[in-house]
């Protein structure tokens, strides 16, 4: 920890985001499909970084503008990265202090738990349902980016392109196969017992 207590701390206060801590509570905190776990928060709170500075320095945010950028800012892909970040710096924006300053989802996770005190607990003891349903739109979620970045790169063709993640869960013993949500709605996956 440091004077700041850590690093998200230290970043809300250097860039003047201290009213972006409720959102993050809030997004934390929130009930059924609306919640965000520590990876889509500490991502959230570092495009909201990126798209502030790209405000400050008049470029584009419409539509997904900051989270394309941020998407390929963070790419495995070199050449993507940097130029990306030419761009931004063309643009007067310090692309190095920025990187420096995104946070991991450990940093959040530390920041909501030590620095703030807080702990989630489901309003009701249904923590299975939502962790499924968690899990299934975080997949969503990642598989769509990976979708979007293969398209942007042009190696993956087509229309307006569209992900559907399903879970399905199998008997071992009769090899039915149903969706989750159908199990879990009906309370059995087969007649085995």
């Amino acid at each position: 920890m440091t004077e700041h207590g850590c690093k998200v701390c230290r970043v809300l206060a250097e860039r003047g985001m201290g009213r972006y801590e409720d959102q993050l509570v809030d997004q934390w905190q929130a009930e059924g499909p609306e919640r965000k776990g520590y990876r889509q928060l500490a991502e959230w709170l570092n495009v909201t970084m990126l798209r502030r500075e790209m405000d400050r320095a008049g470029l584009s945010t419409l539509g997904q503008e900051a989270e394309s950028k941020y998407e390929r800012l963070r790419s495995d892909d070199e050449s993507v990265a940097d130029e990306v970040a030419a761009g931004l710096s063309g643009a007067g924006i310090d692309v190095e202090r920025l990187r420096r300053d995104f946070v991991s989802y450990a940093v959040v996770r530390t920041h909501l738990k030590e620095c703030l005190g807080l702990e989630y607990t489901p309003e009701s003891g249904d923590w299975e349902t939502k962790t499924i349903e968690m899990a299934g739109e975080y997949a969503s979620q990642k598989v769509s980016e990976a979708v979007r970045s293969l398209s942007n790169k042009g190696e993956l063709e087509g229309g307006e392109l569209t992900v559907d993640v399903s879970v399905t869960i199998e008997c071992e013993t009769c090899h039915a196969a149903v969706p989750v949500e159908r199990a879990v709605r009906r309370g059995y996956i087969c007649d085995c017992e």
